[in-house]
C-alpha cells in the first residue's frame, strides 16, 4: 500500500477500530464517523450504538471470528484499542491477560498484515519502570507488572507481523460509555459526592483527553507514520496535581483533594511512580503540540455542559450495561 494517504483519498477507507465500546475506541468511531469517513467497530461484552457506524460483537481470542469480521468489512486502516486493563485482575489473571493483549493482537497482526491494511496498535505509558520519567521512544521497556508485559508483548507481536505499523503508547482519561470510570470521572464523583479525593504525590504521567487522543491517532494514520510513538499530554503532573486540577476546573473545594502515596494504597500489582513520556517525536511528525492538562480538562468539562457526557450514555444498549 503506498505510503501517505492524505486529504480526499482518506474517504474512501475503511476504518475498523477495536475497542468500540470503550473509552478511546468510541470516541475513534464517533470522531471518524462524524468526519465523514466509513468506519466500522469491533465490541465484546458491552453492546454499543454509534450513529453511521457498522458495530460487530467479536471475541479477539476466537481467531476464526476475527477473520471473518476482516473479510467481510475489508479495513485499509485498523486501530487496534481493544485490550483488557484493569491492572489487578490482569495480575490475577496473567493467562487471561495474554489471550486477549498478545494472542488477540497478534491475530489482528497477522490478518492486517494479509490484508495490506495499515494498523495503528494502541499500547500504555505503563510499559516504563517509572524510575526516571521523560521516556523517549530509545529508551527500553521494562515493565512492572502483568497488565504492561501483556501489552508490551503486544507491540513486539504488532511490529513482527506488521513491521510497518504505527504503535502509539498512551495514557488518557474521559467520558466512557461504559458503566465504569477513569481517572478523572472518579475524581469528579467523589468531589461531587462531597468525599475526599486521594491522590497519589509520588505517581507521576501524562494525561491526555481521550477526545483529543482519539483526533491525534486519526491524524497520525492519515500520515501513515510507522514506527514507535509517545502519545500523550504536553504535561507532566503527579495524581494529586491531576485531581487538583480536575477540583480547579469544575469549581470544587481543593481542600477535598488529599495527599497520599501509592506505597500506603496496598495495590495488588506493583506500579510504576513515574511514566512521564518525551512527545517530540510525534509534535514533529504531525506538526503541532500536544494539549496540556488545562486544554483538555477544559474540553472535558464542556462535553458534559453541553450534554454530550448523557448522549454517550444513550450509546450502550441495554445489553451488558
Amino acid at each position: 500500500m503506498e505510503a501517505g494517504l492524505h486529504g480526499s483519498r482518506a474517504s474512501f477507507e475503511m476504518i475498523l477500530v477495536t475497542g468500540a465500546s470503550g473509552l478511546l475506541g468510541a470516541s475513534l468511531v464517533s470522531l471518524a464517523q462524524e468526519s465523514g469517513r466509513e468506519v466500522a467497530g469491533l465490541y465484546h461484552r458491552h453492546p454499543v450504538q454509534i450513529a453511521g457506524a457498522v458495530l460487530h460483537a467479536v471475541d479477539l481470542t476466537d481467531d476464526t471470528a476475527v477473520n471473518r469480521v476482516f473479510e467481510e468489512l475489508k479495513p485499509t486502516v485498523v486501530i487496534h484499542c481493544a485490550a483488557v486493563t484493569n491492572v489487578d485482575w490482569c495480575e490475577e489473571h496473567p493467562e487471561a491477560a495474554r489471550a486477549v493483549n498478545v494472542l488477540g493482537t497478534a491475530t489482528i497482526a497477522k490478518i492486517s498484515a494479509r490484508m495490506n491494511a495499515r494498523l495503528l496498535y494502541v499500547s500504555t505509558d505503563a510499559v516504563f519502570d517509572g524510575i526516571r520519567g521523560q521516556y523517549s521512544e530509545t529508551d527500553q521497556a521494562t515493565p512492572v507488572n502483568i497488565y504492561a508485559r501483556t501489552k508490551l508483548q503486544g507491540e513486539e507481536e504488532t511490529l513482527r507481523y506488521c513491521p510497518a505499523a504505527t504503535i502509539a503508547r498512551v495514557n488518557m482519561y474521559g467520558w466512557n460509555v461504559q458503566n465504569k470510570e477513569s481517572l478523572a470521572e472518579w475524581i469528579l464523583g467523589r468531589l461531587m459526592g462531597g468525599n475526599p479525593v486521594p491522590g497519589f504525590t509520588d505517581v507521576s504521567f501524562c494525561p491526555i483527553f481521550a477526545n483529543d487522543l482519539a483526533a491525534i491517532l486519526l491524524e497520525m494514520s492519515n500520515r501513515n507514520l510507522p514506527g514507535l510513538y509517545h502519545v500523550v499530554g504536553a504535561e507532566p503532573v503527579s495524581k494529586y496535581e491531576f485531581a487538583r486540577q480536575v477540583a480547579l476546573t469544575f469549581g470544587f473545594d481543593l481542600e477535598q483533594v488529599v495527599a497520599t502515596r501509592v506505597a500506603d494504597a496496598k495495590l495488588k500489582a506493583p506500579r510504576p511512580n513515574n511514566t512521564t513520556l518525551n512527545t517530540q517525536k510525534v509534535c514533529a511528525a504531525i506538526g503541532h503540540p500536544m494539549p496540556n492538562v488545562g486544554e483538555g480538562l477544559r474540553r472535558f468539562a464542556r462535553m458534559r455542559d453541553r450534554g454530550q457526557r448523557d448522549r454517550l450514555n444513550g450509546q450502550m444498549t441495554g445489553v451488558g450495561k
